[in-house]
């Protein structure tokens, strides 16, 4: 199962709410997203907005490797690239967000879990960690989510169904996959070469050929680094 279309976002979506950072890649609140949607105003607590703005910075930095720390390894820049493109995963970081800008400002929050402290009465350090960082309700919100999964139950490959097989292997051609001759000789799927960087099946329930490009997160990520926001990600 891919990224649902209807949840599938191209790049990125900014608004008054988030916006992302390309550089590091995770979203960011906004001071006035957090005011008009959870009734937070940062700018009293931190006298200015550039202030202000820098503290959610560091919570969105906070909150994204908490996420980030749920995740095996081998799984982290799948789970970057399903937080950059799924509509769903965008309002649970919103939730998250929010709360924890809550959460920061009446318990603590994520500015304990850099410290640590004494017990003086009982001689020993106490370790403020990375449980202290969001609420429970957060951790909740992450538990409910695909956030604290150790791998992403979502296959994130771009998938395009074809109604027929001619169109399939025009389709490779076009994006230099098979050559013209290849197409030609092949009447089956069975046909076609083997590749590494593309599969291709038939759903038979639904009488379309499936093409699953394997590369997509390899591209995705090679493209964040050249991206430029007026184009395409």
């Amino acid at each position: 199962m891919g990224i649902p279309t209807l949840d599938f976002l191209d790049k990125p979506q900014d608004d008054d709410m988030l916006k992302y950072d390309y550089v590091e890649q995770r979203y960011v609140p906004l001071v006035e997203g957090i005011k008009n949607n959870y009734y937070v105003n940062l700018v009293v607590d931190w006298k200015t907005v550039e202030n202000a703005q820098s503290y959610l910075d560091l919570v969105s930095r906070v909150v994204n490797e908490i996420i980030l720390s749920y995740k095996d390894p081998k799984f982290v820049e799948h789970m970057r690239y399903y937080l950059a493109h799924s509509k769903k995963a965008r309002i649970e970081l919103q939730k998250l967000y929010g709360d924890t800008a809550w959460y920061n400002r009446r318990d603590g929050g994520f500015m304990m879990a850099y410290n640590s402290g004494a017990n003086l009465n009982q001689g020993k350090l106490i370790e403020f960690g990375i449980d202290k960082a969001v609420s429970n309700i957060a951790t909740q919100i992450i538990k409910n989510s695909y956030f604290a999964s150790r791998y992403l139950p979502v296959d994130i490959n771009t998938k395009i169904k074809y109604d027929t097989f001619d169109e399939l292997k025009a389709y490779l051609v076009s994006e230099s996959l098979i050559t013209q001759t290849q197409a030609d000789n092949a009447t089956a799927i069975s046909d076609l070469p083997y590749s590494s960087s593309y599969d291709v099946d038939y759903i038979e329930y639904e009488d379309k050929y499936l093409f699953t490009d394997l590369l997509t997160l390899r591209k995705a990520v090679a493209n964040k680094r050249i991206y430029n926001q007026n184009g395409t990600w």
